[in-house]
């Protein structure tokens, strides 16, 4: 059993939960501290590792904003493409290539996660009762590494924005939202729930119409593979600017779920406008009804049995002494992911490594425990694959 399904598995869980309440972008008001509005921001990359590394400077602040293009697509967790241990989980092996040329590349299911797991990955949502919508702007004219960004209906109208143009913003607020991300991952803890908030046509230029932009499609597919039922990130790399764009992502979805006999579902929609293919969820709000929540946990449970199985959590046991070599890092990385120290007996790393893992697995906290593992040592299941 690779231990990169171990993180993968983790992942998916936190995917489901967090796709749960994308569709909040409410926000509460507050006045800019920064009147001077003069943090100017030219790269994706700049403006997230400022704001993840040092969040509170820039909360209801103005900001400026030179050459970043519209995408009508959102990464599903903005931000995550710049965390530090992304790009690690990003990269891929060759036995993870199914098909390459020199335009494209087509990965089997576990490489595919790969990408998704390191940040690749978008949605579209829908606007909400007031009319406003949530997309994103992009230096790289990329949606999974864009900034959001909520846009009123007014400045819509009245400056006919449209997905590929590229526009300067000036005198912006960086926002919170209401509802942060899910508290249980580690991963997510760290990257800032927020977005640019235009509110007056006077805050945008438009310097160029009808840009390309690229966004990435994706979705959790059930499959089978001999007698077990698997689960695997699915997602597609999408010019704007390709012939017959709709039809070419059903196809590949749909291609895909049936490639190799595979007989996949999905679980998630990625575009809650005009869905693109059939889903179990089409969108978050189909997950918050009573009679869904019993069937996500069934889901969890197959994850979780597959996944961190005997042998799986056996190797969980030998790794985690090499990196918390003392009974004190392993009683504070018990108290990180929320189980008291006391409940572990005092021994050495390995002894106790066993007793967290286990507690943690009979508890449902396995997920949070190996997701805080990544967070703190980025490469601790990629030398194990």
């Amino acid at each position: 059993m690779e231990l990169s399904n171990v993180y993968k598995a983790t992942k998916i869980v936190e995917t489901i939960e967090n796709y749960s309440i994308a569709e909040s972008n409410k926000f509460t008001y507050s006045e800019p501290i920064n009147l001077d509005g003069d943090n100017w921001f030219y790269e994706d990359e700049q403006f997230w590792h400022e704001v993840i590394s040092n969040p509170e400077k820039y909360w209801n602040k103005k900001i400026n904003l030179y050459a970043f293009t519209i995408c009508d697509w959102v990464a599903r967790i903005p931000g995550l493409y710049w965390a530090n241990y992304s790009a690690v989980i990003r990269k891929h092996s060759e036995n993870e290539i199914a098909k390459q040329s020199k335009q494209w590349i087509e990965f089997y299911p576990p490489g595919k996660s790969r990408k998704v797991l390191g940040g690749i990955g978008t949605i579209i949502l829908p606007p909400n009762d007031d009319g406003k919508r949530l997309l994103s702007i992009s230096s790289s004219c990329n949606a999974s590494l864009g900034i959001p960004i909520l846009i009123y209906p007014d400045v819509f109208d009245s400056l006919n924005l449209k997905q590929g143009d590229a526009i300067t913003i000036k005198n912006a607020r960086w926002q919170p939202l209401d509802l942060s991300w899910s508290k249980r991952f580690a991963s997510t803890q760290g990257i800032p729930r927020g977005c640019i908030i235009v509110d007056s046509p006077n805050k945008i230029e438009i310097n160029k119409r009808d840009v390309p932009v690229a966004f990435h499609p994706f979705s959790i597919m059930e499959y089978q593979k001999g007698d077990a039922l698997l689960y695997d990130f699915v997602y597609l790399t999408v010019d704007s600017k390709l012939e017959n764009l709709r039809n070419q992502i059903e196809n590949f979805f749909n291609y895909y779920a049936q490639k190799e006999n595979r007989y996949g579902k999905y679980l998630i929609n990625p575009n809650m406008i005009e869905p693109y293919f059939e889903t179990q969820y089409t969108s978050p709000h189909d997950m918050q009804l009573q009679s869904e929540k019993a069937k996500l946990e069934l889901i969890y449970k197959r994850i979780r049995d597959f996944e961190f199985n005997h042998t799986t959590l056996n190797r969980l046991i030998e790794i985690l002494p090499s990196y918390y070599d003392s009974n004190l890092a392993i009683r504070r990385l018990a108290k990180s992911v929320g189980v008291s120290p006391a409940i572990l007996q005092d021994d050495n790393a390995a002894s106790m490594s066993s007793q967290l893992i286990n507690y943690c697995f009979d508890t449902n906290k396995i997920e949070e425990l190996t997701d805080r593992m990544l967070v703190e040592y980025p490469t601790i299941f990629s030398n194990k694959i």
